[in-house]
């Protein structure tokens, strides 16, 4: 037997989202936020009138008895436009908008587009007042109402925002356009100049997202028409959703097709592996504090054993082919020369060749700040490492991270000066900081690096920043892998993984190595019990991880990037 009660998108399940809303956060009106009256945290709650707006009245009480204030905006087509109902919603306490669409109904024309506008605004003016508009994106018209406002300006007539074009990047936005919490059935429904988006697909996604008030904004739009208090509503609406969306899928392939853009999402994972034995650590190579100043010195005084590499790569290919993973390698480019056929083997499954350093010498001491090496060495240095990788592996490589991830702003200057295209080495937390930036502004979703800094820039460059998980609990713990998979367990490390992904696309990595079962040489400064978490315990922490991430969408950093450009 249906119980609608156990079902998305009814009227018992906005209940539960409006509940969640009110227990936790404060809610404003667009209005209220255009004019900056909102606090630190809230949540903009918008309801578009598309069509049955009887329905809206049940929303509106719902929210009005939860102390909730949110605006409707009403289109004024003949089914719509119902003065009493609009009465009704005003004097519940909710501001009322103009949902305008004259762009499309005067099929582009935008002189008569804007005498439509006039004239329709008087109308729902006649009955209210009204501050703010919002346009009604009709998926089958050619035209986006918003540019009609190329021409023109709203605040001519006394409006004080668009609620797209005026709200601010930094929003949270969520639509339940299409019967999903996600953009996958959106056209037009977006927020321009986001670019990252928090990932929710049902209801109770949206709900736990809430209730564990780690966001400071939410922006969510509903259309009550889909959210009926009946299994013949619920049935009616949802035949209706699963029509509407098969056509806009088809809608959207041609429009891609036509206008030559690659639909990406933003929310994808990046599995990234760093080629390096142990030697190369700080302790042992390459660093202020390691037994050898570097990796050529070790091999003039070493004279047992090395290779404790290849067994477990072998080992890590194996594994992805398992969960299906095409993964960015970062190499030590003398891996070349001391373990003949590796790169080989790694480029012909597929993965991504990208560069690890020359010979995992660290560039900055992060304990003083000061560089290790000048600019002129590091770039003539890494671009020497960059054409091994590019012959052994018959790739271009575009993609660098730093050793032991000691970065500096500089160090993205001189990349992207010799041929790279993004950099991966920003971690992120309240334990340790490895650049020379304060990273205040970073996140675990890329940007646009700005010149000389770690730190996001104003606008776009060729180059990108792809910074590593972490999972904020109060303050920020790094759930990236490696050494903190090791050492802080799977469980931890998938919740900062799935937590990442809500504010966009992030990074997982992890070394071959860590699966190793063999004893390494007990050798290196300061860190005696740094393996002491490893192999088969570690293998299993990482199927852990994958098998709770077989959902979400991974790909190689270089399709990644390659994204964005096209974007």
């Amino acid at each position: 037997m249906f119980n609608i009660e156990t079902h998305d998108f009814t009227s018992h399940k906005f209940l539960r989202l409006c509940e969640a809303i009110s227990s936790n956060y404060p809610t404003v009106t667009i209005a209220e936020y255009m004019e900056n009256k909102q606090p630190d945290s809230f949540i903009l709650m918008r309801h578009d009138i598309d069509r049955m707006p009887e329905r809206a009245l049940v929303t509106a009480r719902i929210e009005k008895e939860l102390g909730i204030r949110s605006t409707y905006y009403f289109r004024t087509t003949k089914n719509i436009f119902k003065s009493k109902i609009i009465y009704q919603i005003k004097d519940m306490g909710h501001d009322i908008g103009y949902h305008y669409e004259t762009l499309s109904e005067a099929n582009g024309d935008s002189e008569k587009a804007l005498d439509l506008f006039r004239s329709n605004l008087e109308r729902l003016r006649e009955i209210c007042e009204v501050k703010t508009i919002c346009m009604h994106g009709k998926p089958l018209s050619k035209y986006d109402n918003r540019e009609l406002w190329k021409n023109y300006d709203f605040r001519n007539f006394g409006i004080t925002g668009e609620a797209y074009l005026s709200v601010r990047d930094d929003l949270n936005y969520f639509s339940d356009t299409g019967r999903t919490w996600s953009y996958k059935n959106s056209i037009r429904d977006c927020i321009p100049g986001r670019t990252e988006r928090v990932f929710a697909e049902t209801t109770d996604d949206l709900i736990e997202l809430i209730e564990r008030r780690k966001l400071n904004n939410f922006y969510i739009l509903t259309h009550p028409e889909r959210w009926p208090s009946s299994a013949i509503g619920w049935g009616s609406y949802y035949s209706t959703d699963i029509a509407v969306n098969f056509g806009k899928k088809i809608l959207m392939k041609y429009r891609e097709k036509n206008n030559n853009i690659r639909t990406i999402s933003k929310n994808n994972l990046s599995i990234t592996v760093d080629i390096e034995d142990w030697y190369h650590i700080p302790s042992v190579c390459g660093s202020s504090f390691s037994i050898y100043k570097n990796v050529s010195e070790f091999f003039e005084k070493w004279n047992d054993r090395y290779d404790y590499l290849s067994e477990p790569t072998k080992k890590t290919l194996d594994l992805l082919d398992e969960f299906n993973i095409t993964a960015t390698f970062f190499v030590v480019a003398d891996i070349a020369e001391h373990y003949p056929g590796l790169i080989e083997s790694i480029s012909a499954k597929g993965h991504e060749i990208a560069c690890h350093g020359a010979d995992h010498t660290c560039v900055l001491d992060t304990k003083t700040k000061e560089p290790l090496i000048g600019v002129e060495e590091f770039e003539k240095t890494t671009l020497k490492a960059k054409k091994v990788l590019e012959r052994i592996s018959g790739q271009e490589v575009v993609g660098y991270r730093a050793p032991n991830g000691a970065v500096t702003g500089w160090m993205l200057d001189s990349l992207e000066k010799i041929g790279f295209k993004y950099d991966s080495s920003v971690s992120v937390n309240s334990l340790y900081n490895k650049s020379d930036s304060s990273l205040k502004a970073v996140s675990s979703f890329p940007y646009y690096p700005a010149p000389g800094s770690l730190e996001p820039a104003c606008g776009k460059r060729n180059f990108i920043e792809f910074p590593w998980a972490y999972y904020d609990m109060g303050i920020k713990i790094p759930t990236y892998g490696g050494p903190t998979l090791r050492f802080l367990g799977s469980h931890l490390t998938s919740k900062g993984l799935k937590q990442s992904l809500n504010r966009g696309h992030t990074i997982f990595y992890f070394h071959p190595i860590d699966i190793s079962q063999e004893d390494f040489p007990s050798i290196g400064n300061r860190r005696p019990l740094y393996w002491i978490i490893k192999g088969k315990i570690v293998e299993e922490k990482l199927r852990y991880v994958f098998k709770g991430l077989e959902t979400i969408t991974k790909v190689p950093l270089r399709i990644q990037v390659d994204n964005y450009w096209e974007v």
